[in-house]
């Protein structure tokens, strides 16, 4: 079993039934590393998806975007709603738990150097961070009803297209 197993697993038990109870579709084409969500409404397209940690830690970030209900022209190409990324929007940002820029601000089980050698405290529960993500997920659910920033909520600089 994989150090990321147990997380991908309350994900796919909790987390998913979630977001497609909110109208989202899951779209796995880009997984083990990604796993889109993709909600597509007259007034546009809602995406966010799940960023697996590149070297197997049981870490996530959320990345989230929107854009018109027609899809994108993405470097030179036309990108159908079905297929529209979060990154691919006029605007997209992040969902993390913590400030900061690196991967220690993502959703994660495991802990800081400190924390696992000084203190030994043992990973976090698979439980434990979906939970987490599930309190913070009303944050992103406001930014794509009124497009309010919440305090765990970073935007992208904006791209000209």
């Amino acid at each position: 079993m994989g150090k990321t197993t147990d997380l991908r697993r309350e994900l796919k038990k909790r987390f998913y039934p979630f977001a497609i109870s909110q109208g989202f579709q899951v779209d796995t084409t880009h997984s083990p590393f990604n796993v889109d969500f993709r909600r597509v409404m007259a007034e546009g397209i809602d995406v966010f998806g799940l960023q697996w940690e590149k070297y197997g830690k049981p870490r996530f970030v959320v990345n989230f975007g929107h854009c018109s209900a027609s899809g994108v022209i993405h470097h030179g190409e036309r990108v159908p709603p079905d297929k529209v990324l979060p990154y691919m929007g006029s605007s997209s940002g992040r969902l993390q738990p913590r400030k900061g820029s690196g991967t220690h601000c993502w959703f994660s089980q495991d802990r800081s150097f400190f924390r696992r050698v000084v203190l030994q405290q043992k990973p976090r529960s698979a439980a434990c961070v979906v939970d987490e993500l599930l309190d913070l997920f009303p944050e992103l659910q406001e930014w794509f009803r009124h497009r309010r920033m919440g305090p765990h909520m970073i935007m992208a600089p904006s791209r000209q297209k």
